[in-house]
């Protein structure tokens, strides 16, 4: 069998080793390659592209590999731009060797902390992409998700429009019923301490969480990592707290 010419991952062995290309039962190699590489063609973009079925020449894992260069893929050795090229192929493996992440990077990886069975539909689907977007570093959208979270809790509350009052008594309309107004986020949350459904640290914690979020949308401020981690552990806590709690029962 042919050898590949550089060493790629395997994934059984977790490292880089020799491979050789897999034969079919007819002893036949399984490559396919397509190239343009006509030195008297100048016209045409001169490349290289070939596929393989390899196999680990230490464990006999198999694996898909992709080869690839073209004209542009070259380094250079000495002064002259021409006769000093050196070129090389960019060789793909599949499936791929994991990337290793660093340790802030590990640091700062959510991890989920709690069950949740419980949840409002809109609230769990809005908490999945504010995760989603968290693991993707998407931080501005995150953040942004974040204060919609929030605002998902007081409307499953009902906490969402008043009576407008006028000298102390509610404005009513042509057919006598109050006339309602939306609510800020700031007297949403608030209410949300009124009615009891949070306590007043939690109160506190989501008024803070809601003026980083103002930053967000109307300065266009990019919030850290580790705050948007805080901020999502936080709020599961009280979401926790909340949808979960109520439903524990140690007696049988």
């Amino acid at each position: 069998m042919s050898k590949i010419e550089e060493k790629v991952y395997c994934r059984h062995c977790k490292t880089k080793t020799n491979h050789q290309v897999a034969k079919n039962k007819h002893g036949h190699e399984l490559k396919h390659s397509i190239s343009q590489l006509d030195p008297d063609e100048i016209s045409e973009f001169q490349f290289h592209e070939e596929y393989y079925i390899v196999q680990c020449m230490g464990c006999d894992t198999f694996s898909f590999l992709k080869i690839y260069g073209d004209e542009d893929m070259f380094g250079l050795t000495g002064p002259d731009y021409y006769k000093d090229r050196v070129y090389y192929s960019e060789y793909t493996i599949y499936p791929e060797e994991p990337t290793k992440e660093s340790p802030l990077t590990l640091l700062l990886n959510f991890n989920e902390k709690f069950e949740f069975a419980h949840l409002p539909e809109l609230i769990a689907e809005i908490r999945n992409e504010v995760l989603y977007a968290y693991r993707n570093r998407m931080n501005l959208l995150c953040n942004t998700g974040i204060r919609m979270l929030i605002e998902s809790i007081c409307k499953v509350n009902g906490i969402d429009k008043r009576p407008k009052m006028k000298k102390g008594n509610p404005v009513l309309d042509s057919d006598n019923n109050p006339v309602m107004v939306n609510l800020n986020l700031f007297d949403k949350i608030n209410e949300l301490k009124e009615k009891n459904v949070i306590d007043e640290k939690q109160q506190r914690i989501l008024l803070e969480i809601k003026d980083i979020g103002n930053q967000t949308v109307h300065e266009i401020f990019k919030p850290k990592t580790r705050d948007l981690l805080a901020f999502i552990e936080t709020i599961d806590v009280i979401l926790y707290n909340i949808y979960e709690l109520p439903h524990i029962n140690f007696t049988s």
